[in-house]
């Protein structure tokens, strides 16, 4: 492929180079610079332009023309970047002058070129591709590049300014890379230990830093804090700690004044000093700089500090606490009596009276909770119990309810009906049942989530995040005996009541958090028997029926796992030969796929069972079949998902690794292949073989792979009690075919006997046009090379560097404009 590439590139490049050309869109340029990356990798530079002349010519070509297009000539600064990349390609381009040509930026000033962010992205990412060596460097040294990197980091493009903030952090690396230093690697050493010429280099870059950081103009304050985070998070020593040292004075001058707009930009400059040894030693002053961010908690912006502070992961304990006891005040203020000062009380009280402080606090507040719930944080100045109060406190202000303790009238109407709080709320909530203490406030939790689900007024939203809490805290308090009654007395009448509700995203979700309960609980015999005897069974079958797709397709799946969970109760035939009807009734009448998927999708999990079910055998077959022909991908893939579950269970005993089979296992083998043969699992997999969706065909293939690696093995296995009908099928040609191709000695029999339709017809006849045993079937399909094809992308011919130099050259022939198709 190369080779035939390689023979096309001069005419791509005169195509490229030509002004009159419309250019190539510009993934396509990308796509064709990544083929000269892999190229290069392949070879080097000076070969690649040795062999290649008419690269040079290109280069030359787009630097002297004034009227190149911005996206040719940003593509050949990436380019020739690339080719210089290696010490023998540099030279070669150095020696033509065509590295100065095509970095300086002068001349592309003259032309207007520089005004287009794309030349300015190019340039920048040119010079990136070429660092890889010392001689690069001096070239970007020894023309004065650092003072235009560093004039483009301020750049109005804010792709151009990340650019150049990495290019910047990339020569930085580079100069502290093993032989580019002397080898000192202690943090904190007093002296830069680079060699004195690049000195100068480092200097100018990290001086840039430290006057950005001093500017009072806000933009280049905050790309001098984004190259400062980059350092410190990409840079070794000595380079980091000796540039954390140069900003320490203007940083903290920042943190003290306390601006909103930058609170972000200098936590994520913190917390990257954080994850580095910086930390550890007092005199960079790390931890100072943390607490200095949270001041003392009576500003909107310490409280979003706060939220910061507590997602760092290396974090002083005594800082976290007191970001903590910062980030609850929102809610112990709405909810309860907070322990703080006067006037931080104050202060919280004027941003709760304005309804969108109040909201966008407490969320905060809630959210930094359930983060640290997650981590199962130890409260040690605040009870677990109280905060979990305050909680379940400010869910009942969010549905109506006024408490008589109250000590902000104003942040309670801001609270009613509020749906980002409450689901907020809720995800708080379900988080702090992790706390073991907290089970005694249960009936409290159980009371406040049961009123989310029986409003009237609650949001579908609200419903589901309450759906998740009520699981969560039933699964931590499953010991309990009082947790049954709550079930079958509460939970049970208000699930029937939402499955009825107008909104289906609500009988949707009823019906999603019925099935994971029961999956969650199953092995719970009070809980199965509480399923049954309350009637929800009937519930989840009448949902069959519903008119909307989406909630079949959960009531599906909510049916199949009470079936599960009712194996071991004795009576349960009834139901599962209800659940089957109706399964097969929605599998083939159904006109939507999400519930057609589901149902296969069941029988899958009940097969994958440690329960036997004879009873499905009766409808397996139908299952296949059914599936197996299916208008919708999706249905076919679930389908031969469950084939490969049936092939699983039906010849689990067979010994797969041994070669020679004894009598019992190989009268066992062949029973299995009969029954998967009376299933219509072969005709399944073999018509799947050659469906039209490549997914089901490549599933199909390796299931067919796996069956003809097992029938192989065995040794004695009677193959013409397996012959399949060929008549009829997909796969009918191409077997055909390849058994014709087999033996065409025969094969010319057949097609006269074919023909004139003989009576004298050979056993080549039969087996060739009809019938054939499923051993010679895998035996002549070309099994191994078909999973190959499939394995690979649907567009692997049109997506070659080939065929887009082809595409570029027709579009070049023709008159009109032709854009070339995006690769």
């Amino acid at each position: 492929m190369d080779s035939e590439c390689l023979a096309l590139l001069p005419a791509v490049c005169l195509v490229l180079a030509d002004p009159k050309q419309s250019p190539p869109d510009d993934t396509s340029l990308e796509k064709l610079l990544d083929w000269f990356k892999e190229l290069h990798s392949q070879s080097n530079g000076q070969v690649l332009l040795q062999h290649q002349p008419c690269l040079l010519e290109f280069i030359s070509s787009v630097c002297t023309s004034k009227t190149t297009d911005h996206a040719i000539l940003a593509f050949t600064l990436k380019l020739t970047g690339l080719l210089a990349a290696t010490t023998q390609g540099f030279h070669l381009l150095e020696e033509g002058g065509l590295l100065v040509s095509v970095f300086e930026r002068e001349a592309w000033c003259v032309c207007d070129h520089w005004e287009d962010a794309s030349v300015r992205s190019g340039w920048l990412q040119g010079l990136l591709n070429m660092l890889k060596h010392q001689q690069a460097l001096d070239f970007i040294r020894g023309n004065g590049l650092i003072k235009v990197i560093l004039q483009l980091q301020n750049d109005r493009s804010l792709f151009v300014a990340c650019l150049a903030n990495q290019l910047l952090v990339h020569i930085l690396n580079f100069l502290t890379s093993s032989n580019m230093t002397n080898g000192s690697d202690a943090v904190g050493s007093s002296e830069l230990s680079l060699r004195p010429d690049w000195v100068s280099v480092s200097s100018e870059i990290m001086n840039a830093v430290v006057e950005a950081l001093s500017s009072e103009d806000h933009p280049q304050v905050l790309q001098g804090l984004r190259l400062l985070s980059l350092v410190l998070s990409q840079c070794g020593e000595p380079i980091r700690s000796t540039l954390w040292k140069d900003v320490l004075v203007p940083l903290e001058v920042l943190v003290n004044r306390g601006s909103e707009s930058l609170m972000k930009t200098l936590i994520t400059v913190l917390q990257a000093a954080v994850r580095t040894p910086l930390l550890s030693q007092s005199e960079y002053k790390v931890e100072v700089l943390l607490e200095a961010m949270l001041g003392d908690g009576n500003r909107k912006e310490h409280f979003q500090c706060a939220a910061l502070i507590l997602k760092l992961e290396k974090c002083p304990e005594v800082l976290k606490r007191k970001a903590m006891n910062i980030i609850l005040l929102p809610l112990q203020c709405v909810s309860t009596q907070p322990q703080a000062e006067k006037e931080i009380i104050v202060v919280l009280k004027e941003q709760l009276s304005q309804k969108a402080s109040c909201i966008s606090l407490l969320m905060q507040s809630l959210s930094s909770l359930a983060e640290l719930a997650h981590t199962k944080y130890l409260f040690e100045d605040i009870s677990i119990h109280s905060v979990t109060s305050s909680v379940v406190l400010l869910l009942r202000m969010c549905s109506g309810h006024c408490p008589s303790s109250l000590l902000h009238i104003n942040a309670f109407t801001h609270l009613i009906g509020c749906c980002k709080v409450q689901r907020c709320g809720l995800d708080t909530l379900g988080a702090l049942s992790v706390y073991e203490e907290n089970v005694d406030l249960r009936k409290d939790i159980f009371g406040v989530l049961l009123d989310c689900l029986q409003s009237p007024d609650s949001h579908a939203t609200v419903m589901k995040k309450t759906f998740q809490a009520i699981k969560r805290w039933i699964v931590e308090c499953l010991p309990f005996p009082d947790l049954l009654q709550f079930i079958s007395h509460d939970l049970f009448p208000v699930l029937e009541k939402r499955l009825c509700d107008l909104r289906w995203e609500v009988r949707d979700s009823t019906l999603e958090f019925i099935t994971q309960l029961t999956a969650a609980l199953n092995g719970y015999s009070g809980f199965t028997e509480a399923l049954h005897n309350s009637g929800m069974v009937s519930v989840l079958l009448s949902s069959l029926a519903d008119a909307e797709g989406y909630v079949r397709a959960s009531a599906v799946a909510a049916v199949g796992e009470a079936v599960t969970v009712s194996f071991h109760i004795v009576n349960n035939n009834n139901l599962l030969e209800e659940a089957l009807v109706q399964m097969m009734s929605v599998l083939s009448q159904d006109t939507e796929g999400f519930p057609r998927r589901a149902v296969v999708k069941v029988f899958t999990s009940w097969l994958r069972g440690s329960h036997p079910i004879t009873a499905l055998d009766s409808s397996l077959s139908s299952v296949l079949s059914l599936g197996g022909n299916d208008f919708d991908w999706e249905v076919k893939m679930h389908t031969l998902e469950l084939a490969e579950m049936l092939m699983e269970k039906t010849l689990t005993c067979c010994p797969y690794a041994i070669q020679n089979f004894g009598s019992s296992e190989e009268t066992h083998f062949t029973q299995a292949l009969s029954r998967l043969k009376a299933y219509g699992l072969f005709d399944l997999l073999l018509n799947s073989l050659f469906d039209c969706d490549r997914p089901v065909c490549e599933k199909a293939c390796g299931l067919l792979v796996k069956l003809r690696t097992l029938t192989a093995e065995t040794a004695d296995l009677n193959h013409s009690a397996f012959v399949l009908n060929v008549c009829g099928n997909r796969w009918e040609n191409e077997v055909q075919r390849r058994c014709l191709k087999k033996q065409p000695a025969k094969a010319s029999v057949c097609v006269t006997n074919l023909v004139s339709k003989s009576d004298e017809e050979t056993d080549c006849d039969l087996h060739c046009s009809r019938n054939i045993s499923l051993y010679k079937i895998l035996q002549i399909l070309d099994l191994d090379d078909m999973q190959r094809m499939l394995t690979l992308s649907s567009d692997h011919v049109v997506n070659s560097p080939r065929s887009l130099m082809e595409d570029i050259l027709s579009a070049a022939q023709q008159s009109e404009e032709n854009i070339v198709d995006c690769y």
